[in-house]
């Protein structure tokens, strides 16, 4: 919540997510001061409504804006702040989520997708601080994201602009989810590739935290499985570099706190351009840093929309 009036100055900030919303109440310099989650267990658009609007009530007397990031699409421009497809919660899709929290609160509202949110928040606050135009990249079950470019980030005609996940690994065949950036990409890629190359059974459970713990512990197994996604992750960021040739790529997601994968695609991304000849040689280096705002990136980009509403 960010505010013009003295005796608001503090904005409130959503997260919703598939399992979980988190809040917080973000100062004028971005601090949190109040924070809070609780979990998605809604089942309606009416519920997730009444939900969100209830735990802004107790601050509306300190807010001056309220932010929040949300699965599926937001048009640019578009004041109801409708949501489109609903991505992880389907039964948002078609809900004017800005405008019925507006006209409950009597505070501006910005509603924004959620991948877009967390580049705004590295924008505002994060490793994107200081660049005029940068890539954040979302490891989790896919690959989410957005493209920021001086402070906006960049919706796209239909707001699908940084659905990395749909970018296809191989053009000449058909496009299904495992033959995607999202299957490649995806946290499960780097399971499964581990998996395999220590030799443990199909469906062993592992979770990236596990991977992580055998690459520290100096296992080649799980180095080699780490380089090998690295090289693949590369590949699509050099054909991001041609299309888009952002001055950094930003790495964010739940395996992003580990140091180890961004050495790795440093390391890596020297070999996933020695395939370029010619006039192909040519192509920038793609710049690769870390997020610097872990899970909170989303709260801070969706109060940096709200912020532009004052």
């Amino acid at each position: 919540f960010m505010c013009s009036q003295p005796e608001r100055s503090q904005a409130g900030s959503f997260c919703v997510g598939g399992t979980a919303v988190k809040w917080a109440v973000l100062g004028e310099d971005f601090s949190i001061r109040e924070r809070g989650s609780l979990p998605t267990g809604f089942t309606t658009a009416e519920e997730t409504v009444s939900a969100l609007i209830g735990l802004v009530e107790p601050y509306c007397e300190r807010v001056s804006a309220v932010g929040v990031s949300a699965p599926g699409g937001i048009y640019e421009g578009d004041v109801t702040g409708t949501i489109h497809r609903g991505g992880a919660l389907t039964f948002m899709d078609g809900c004017p989520l800005g405008k019925l929290m507006r006209e409950a609160l009597g505070v501006p509202v910005a509603v924004n997708n959620d991948g877009k949110c967390c580049a705004l928040g590295e924008y505002a606050a994060g490793a994107l601080r200081g660049t005029r135009f940068g890539v954040v990249l979302a490891i989790g079950t896919g690959i989410g994201g957005g493209i920021v470019i001086d402070g906006k980030v960049l919706r796209g005609a239909h707001c699908f602009a940084g659905e990395f996940s749909f970018m296809r690994n191989d053009v000449t065949t058909a496009a299904n989810m495992g033959n995607s950036f999202a299957d490649s990409g995806g946290w499960r890629a780097l399971r499964d590739a581990a998996v395999a190359e220590k030799g443990l059974p199909e469906g062993s459970p592992v979770d990236g935290r596990r991977v992580f713990e055998w690459i520290a512990d100096g296992d080649k197994a799980a180095q080699r499985a780490l380089d090998r996604y690295a090289r693949a992750f590369d590949g699509q960021l050099i054909n991001l570099q041609a299309v888009l040739d952002p001055e950094v790529f930003v790495i964010a997601g739940g395996i992003s706190c580990h140091p180890e994968l961004v050495d790795a695609l440093r390391a890596q991304m020297p070999l996933a351009l020695a395939s370029y000849e010619g006039t192909l040689a040519g192509i920038p280096v793609p710049q690769i840093k870390a997020a610097e705002l872990g899970n909170d990136a989303n709260l801070y980009g969706a109060v940096q929309e709200a912020m532009r509403l004052l």
